[in-house]
């Protein structure tokens, strides 16, 4: 066999193999990805009911008191924390008499106001303990309306937005990494943007693991959790499924392990 048909082969499989993993995310029994519980969570990753597109975060700001920061808008809002447990996190804005829920299971923020009956609002696209929450709290304090740092001005270090053809090759040298807010939608993931490298997925304004380089030699990306390589000796990594090309394997979300017929259980 030629090498290229082996290196499509390779390509096909992996693709299908995250495709799989990604379709059991919608599972009510898979971890939210980021890592963290209701009981855990310090930061949280809102997207739109429709389309799935990250609209704003909420941070907890100090003990029971969290905030909401609106993505692309100046909005910002205060609730304290009333409830939490392991499966929810209940939240109260006083000023306009509406109580937030974050339900894990079901991944959704719900809501109801003066009595209303409850409602869901949007999905939970990603949360995060405090010891993870690094990149989510930044994304928090980027959000808003355009600053000078986003415009290019005076003394400003501007973030730049490149748009490229569809096909075009893209050089990502090893060990970078490209926070994105949007890209193609990853098949099968409402909220999820297909990553540059076309093997992975990520969270609408989450983090996308480069690739191959990234990680060291013999462990690969870990989609689950941003920033952290996974080596064959988890538990939670399929035998075999690594593929050094891409930087990619199939593997487990934290708290399963893959099992005979790649199942995680």
């Amino acid at each position: 066999m030629k090498r290229s048909s082996v290196g499509f082969l390779l390509a096909a499989l992996a693709i299908f193999s995250q495709t799989n993993i990604t379709a059991a995310q919608t599972d009510f029994s898979t971890p939210v990805p980021g890592g963290a519980t209701a009981a855990t969570v310090f930061c949280l990753q809102a997207g739109e009911l429709s389309s799935g597109a990250f609209v704003s975060t909420y941070v907890q700001v100090s003990p029971k008191v969290w905030e909401e920061k609106a993505f692309l808008r100046n909005s910002k809002n205060r609730f304290e924390e009333t409830r939490r447990d392991d499966q929810m996190v209940e939240l109260f804005d006083r000023s306009r008499s509406l109580q937030l829920i974050f339900d894990f299971p079901s991944k959704k923020i719900k809501f109801t106001a003066s009595g209303s009956t409850e409602k869901e609002l949007s999905h939970i696209l990603n949360a995060t303990d405090n010891a993870s929450s690094s990149d989510c709290v930044a994304l928090a304090a980027r959000s808003g309306a355009p600053s000078s740092a986003q415009t290019g001005g005076a003394g400003a270090s501007p973030i730049v937005n490149i748009f490229v053809r569809p096909g075009t090759a893209l050089g990502i040298p090893p060990g970078t990494r490209l926070t994105a807010t949007s890209g193609p939608p990853c098949p099968g993931n409402p909220g999820f943007f297909l990553c540059p490298n076309r093997f992975t997925c990520a969270p609408v304004g989450g983090v996308c693991c480069p690739g191959a380089g990234a990680c060291n030699a013999g462990t690969f990306c870990d989609k689950f959790i941003n920033a952290a390589c996974i080596a064959p000796g988890s538990p939670r990594f399929c035998a075999g499924s690594g593929n050094p090309v891409t930087g990619v394997s199939l593997h487990c979300a934290p708290g399963k392990a893959c099992a005979v017929g790649n199942l995680c259980l």
